[in-house]
């Protein structure tokens, strides 16, 4: 995208990205839902659904953040935050996989290693795997990398949710509103006051 007002181009790939400042955040708002729903023009009869719940889980974020930081609320549009929030919550599954601890991650790649490993084994072990083509030897490993996905996946998924505490905090958000006014109003400093004599003792 060409930059203009009120938007700035990113220096890096999303994926590369490995610090978010405001900045980066603002603009990421602006584009996310366009450009997950650009994904879902043509998608398989498998990724139909898989898609479907991302686009409605991050088109819900971006309506709650939004909406949050208006100045002033009445209870109309805290209705609309809580619809919001109940819908992305339906929805948040659909990104298990993505939210899956380090030892999980480590276990899903030995388990990767050792399957790859025993199909390469399987292949050498086939008679006529030496016979075959460069074109033939590559699609058969195409397969069978397809295969160990499909097997590693569900493992992410089944050890993997969304129970952190950044997920917990958008509860929070409607009471802060309701006590404070808006969320402009909300300080963090008493929590992380109360968090620096905890972290001297463990020093």
């Amino acid at each position: 995208m060409p930059p203009y007002p009120g938007f700035s181009r990113y220096n890096k790939p999303y994926g590369q990205v490995t610090h978010w400042c405001g900045k980066e955040r603002k603009a990421l708002r602006q584009v996310i839902v366009p450009v997950v729903a650009g994904i879902l023009l043509n998608p398989s009869a498998s990724q139909w659904f898989p898609l479907t719940g991302a686009l409605m889980c991050v088109k819900n974020f971006v309506y709650i953040h939004l909406m949050a930081q208006y100045r002033y609320h009445t209870e109309a549009p805290i209705e609309y935050i809580e619809n919001y929030l109940e819908e992305f919550h339906c929805h948040k599954d659909v990104f298990g996989g993505v939210c899956a601890s380090k030892s999980t991650k480590k276990v899903s790649e030995d388990l990767k290693t050792r399957l790859t490993l025993g199909k390469l084994e399987e292949l050498e072990n086939d008679p006529d795997w030496n016979n075959s083509s460069a074109g033939a030897k590559s699609c058969c490993i195409d397969e069978d990398t397809t295969t160990i996905m499909s097997e590693i996946v569900p493992h992410l998924v089944d050890e993997s949710d969304n129970n952190f505490v950044k997920m917990h905090l958008l509860n929070n958000f409607l009471d802060h509103i309701r006590q404070l006014g808006n969320l402009l109003n909300v300080s963090s400093d008493l929590q992380e006051n109360a968090m620096m004599d905890p972290k001297q003792a463990y020093r």
